[in-house]
């Protein structure tokens, strides 16, 4: 199974998440275009589409965009929060993400159940 974890950006959390350029290889291919929609699952089961998209030149840059804001409305995502991403094992192809926050608790930093 591969995946990634990014402690979100301004970007990320304001845009799109910049999905690291390593990770491009477990992406859907993008023929044709620039663009496709990927359906990802988070920890609870519920599924969320978004637009994937790589930029056309030879500096790749991909991203998650439409649908993207939605999703971190609805999980009310911040700055430094950390997103975990997987592409699961299989066929079809399945994607998998998670959230996770540091809190104080008693002095103490401890992180959230991931959501």
């Amino acid at each position: 199974m591969a995946s990634f974890v990014k402690e979100l950006t301004r970007t990320d959390v304001e845009s799109m998440l910049v999905i690291p350029v390593a990770f491009m290889n477990n992406m859907p291919q993008v023929q044709g275009g620039h663009f496709t929609n990927v359906t990802v699952s988070d920890a609870g089961g519920r599924e969320w589409n978004f637009g994937y998209y790589v930029r056309a030149n030879q500096n790749p840059r991909p991203v998650l965009k439409s649908g993207w804001c939605h999703y971190v409305r609805e999980k009310g995502l911040r700055v430094d929060d950390i997103i975990i991403f997987q592409r699961l094992e299989g066929f079809p192809v399945r994607y998998r993400i998670g959230a996770t926050r540091r809190v104080t608790i008693l002095g103490q930093e401890v992180w959230t159940e991931e959501f």
